[in-house]
């Protein structure tokens, strides 16, 4: 594991959208850096201020997630450079921009969201920017009621960047009954807002009302604990405290700091909106790190977030695959962290389960080092009348059992986990798999789902991933199929040390066809029945610098029409030619 990350969430370099949209993390060294000066340039200055409302109310009980608005390019060829990790809306090269963005919004209400806001960044992004396509896709479902809300997620430096970017969503937002609004005022998102004035804030505010726009601001301060001892520094904040009308938390010390960060809300009368993070991978080695552990993290600080009285609640992020952050349903995850919101979005807001399902997970590391301890994950989600019980077994690949853990009840209406965690019998160049099943009081079978093949490396390999960190595959019992049902691996010709010759070969055409080559994208391929393997680039999105090498293993990966996802046995390549492989 490397060492905790210095500060917050960042990246290498800039990535962007189609339209050239830069994500947040590229812009964050700007925004740090200029705070003090903007405050000293800007505040009590550029017309009138107004103070926030004073209701400072959050309308109903909403279930937000951020989105940075990369992830919806389509797929022109076979780009590799996105990562593993690519989301499940990822579509072919021919797909209408309309449908993509109302898939995405399906996904997103079917993980219990009510509401997406999308970063925009000064200097890239005018008010409209994605929120207008965003809008347009989610105006019809207001037409059932209680629709989905869309809202910009500001990231400025400057008084001046901020009232334009609020004056071209209002003027982007009219007419549209999707864009959120907390009574009549609108509500916009902040990220970073320290970087700015309380001063600079009540301007902006004024600046707007004057012109017929209430604001309902939901800001994020920056809190930074990693940066102070993971401990919430309150002198940071203290300002902002009579600033906003809510506050939510993008922090990677969360753990550390929520039950303080929601008692500064209480105290300053400022509703919490929520925020948690599922876990945190920059596939860099200064690129800092918070082991998912398989769902518990996100589990666990969900149902804090729920505990602590937050009015709503927030997922930071829906789909930043550079940071492994991605709640919206991918390739790695299926839909298992989705369907964990949903069980908590319906719980929060007090809802009926949609169906009577008892639906299992299997959640496990995408490779094990030799003599190093397995984590592999049952998980249960209940939604029926009855107690289930859920339990997890390792086997070989051969089918042996090498562990077993207790059985866990799982009352209804609940979700709970059986886990293994210790030492298995497995050497280097071996694969593992954990078999999840729940059954109710009479041991009949109600799911069954196997994992992923978790691969062991021996402890000096040099195919293992670096850095060396614990990344996770996820099957539930509604997604997960038998890649032999729908396709084949074809074998290399030459020698066993190299994957090349390696070609995926499927019954129909599917959704899409990967090769994964230690763990790392070797190939991609959409709406397809062939794949090739191509050798893993030197970098993927975000500027993440990659290295691997030819040795280790190769395995296949397909999705179907209908989101079904199937792992191929790995193929093992030796470090020299050697017929007995």
């Amino acid at each position: 594991m490397s060492a905790p990350r210095e500060g917050r969430p960042r990246e290498d370099g800039p990535t962007t959208t189609p339209r050239g949209v830069a994500t947040r993390r590229a812009f964050l060294a700007l925004a740090g850096a200029s705070a003090v000066l903007t405050t000293a340039a800007c505040s009590g200055g550029g017309g009138p201020q107004a103070s926030r409302s004073p209701g400072r109310g959050l309308s109903g009980r909403q279930v937000w997630a951020h989105m940075v608005p990369h992830g919806l390019p389509l797929s022109e060829s076979g780009d590799i450079h996105y990562g593993s990790e690519r989301p499940l809306s990822y579509a072919p090269a021919g797909t209408d921009y309309g449908s993509l963005v109302s898939g995405q919004i399906d996904q997103a209400r079917a993980a219990g969201l009510t509401g997406m806001q999308i970063l925009l960044l000064e200097g890239v992004n005018q008010g409209g920017d994605f929120v207008g396509d965003w809008m347009a896709a989610a105006d019809p479902t207001w037409d059932e009621g209680e629709g989905f809300s869309v809202a910009p997620c500001l990231q400025v430096s400057s008084r001046g960047a901020a009232v334009r970017l609020l004056e071209q969503y209002a003027a982007a937002a009219e007419g549209h009954p999707s864009a959120a609004r907390s009574g009549d005022a609108l509500v916009v998102w902040l990220f970073n807002a320290r970087s700015l004035s309380p001063q600079d804030w009540a301007s902006c505010r004024g600046e707007l009302q004057r012109k017929g726009t209430q604001l309902c601001l939901v800001a994020e301060l920056g809190t930074a604990a990693s940066q102070h001892g993971d401990r919430l520094d309150t002198s940071l904040i203290d300002p902002y405290g009579d600033s906003f009308e809510a506050v939510w938390l993008f922090e990677d010390k969360e753990s550390e700091v929520l039950d303080d960060f929601v008692a500064w809300a209480k105290r300053h009368d400022t509703p919490f909106a929520g925020g948690t993070l599922p876990g945190y991978d920059r596939e860099t080695t200064n690129g800092g790190y918070t082991d998912a552990r398989a769902t518990e993290l996100w589990r666990t600080q969900l149902e804090r977030q729920v505990g602590s009285g937050a009015a709503w609640l927030t997922a930071v992020t829906w789909n930043d695959a550079v940071e492994h952050t991605s709640v919206g349903p991918t390739r790695d995850w299926g839909t298992t962290r989705a369907d964990v919101l949903a069980h908590h979005s319906t719980r929060f807001r007090s809802q009926g389960f949609p169906d009577d399902s008892a639906t299992a997970y299997a959640t496990t590391p995408q490779y094990l080092v030799q003599g190093q301890p397995l984590l592999a994950e049952g998980l249960g989600i209940n939604h029926g009348t009855e107690s289930v019980t859920v339990e997890v077994t390792v086997t070989t690949a051969s089918g042996t059992q090498l562990a077993a853990s207790e059985a866990r009840e799982v009352a209804p209406g609940t979700m709970g986990a059986a886990v293994l965690e210790g030492p298995v019998d497995a050497r280097g160049g071996e694969h593992l798999y954990a078999v999840v099943e729940l059954t109710d009081r009479s041991r009949r079978r109600l799911a069954r789902t196997k994992s992923a093949p978790v691969v062991v490396f021996a402890a000096d390999d040099a195919a293992l991933p670096d850095p060396r960190r614990r990344r996770y595959y996820s099957l539930s019992s509604a997604s997960a199929a038998e890649f032999s049902d729908l396709a084949r691996v074809e074998g290399a010709e030459g020698s066993p040390a190299t994957p090349d010759g390696l070609k995926v070969v499927a019954r129909e055409s599917l959704r899409s066809v990967e090769f994964l080559h230690n763990t790392w994208p070797a190939g991609t391929g959409l709406n397809t029945r062939e794949l090739s393997y191509r050798a893993p680039p030197d970098t993927l999105v975000g500027g993440q610098r990659i290295a691997t090498v030819p040795q280790g293993f190769t395995l296949a990966r397909v999705v179907t029409n209908s989101g079904k996802i199937a792992y191929s046995p790995p193929v093992h390549h030796a470090a020299t030619a050697d017929p007995g492989g």
